[in-house]
């Protein structure tokens, strides 16, 4: 038993992992946009739905908060949780927001100078930094394409080129 317990450890910290992610499933994460006293992110958010075309109801959204960033130093704004019902839901918010390049927080009539939203699946922080690795190794190695899909880091080199699956820290070695 002595013998298997470093592996044993890895291998509940990875169920620990997935687990952390699978209660993720059904949020996105909105990034970049300005803090306001006694805002509304409910409004925030079914702005974001009519702004990609895509209808967000309140009896959509299980809940909406602010998170804070992992780093103390980080002075962006915080980024906004929100939990929808449904993972399709959620697949079909991704999904519009992609295909409406360059929201900002005009579109969500967020008073103030104008910033760029981002629009993200809600990665767990291991699985940030992960992603964060893999992007910088995919740059150095010339890769067009590095995103996420069901909380799957994925790579591609070029238009032609096989996917890469990054899942763990171990499999960044791929990244030739």
């Amino acid at each position: 038993m002595k013998d298997n317990l470093p592996e044993l450890i890895k291998t509940l910290e990875f169920k620990i992992g997935h687990m952390e992610q699978q209660a993720r499933e059904c949020n996105i994460e909105i990034s970049n946009v300005p803090e306001r006293r006694n805002e509304n992110l409910l409004a925030i958010t079914t702005n974001l739905g009519a702004a990609i075309n895509q209808k967000i109801l309140s009896s959509d959204i299980v809940s909406i908060h602010r998170v804070p960033h992992a780093s103390r130093e980080d002075t962006r704004p915080k980024n906004i949780i929100v939990k929808f019902t449904t993972k399709i839901l959620r697949d079909n918010v991704l999904a519009a927001c992609r295909l409406k390049k360059g929201l900002n927080s005009e579109q969500l009539s967020v008073s103030g100078s104008v910033h760029k939203i981002y629009v993200n699946e809600h990665l767990t922080v291991k699985n940030k930094l992960l992603f964060r690795e893999c992007r910088q190794k995919a740059k150095i190695q010339n890769y067009k394409y590095v995103w996420v899909k069901n909380s799957v880091i994925l790579l591609r080199k070029s238009d032609n080129s096989p996917v890469l699956a990054i899942r763990t820290l171990h499999d960044v070695v791929k990244i030739k």
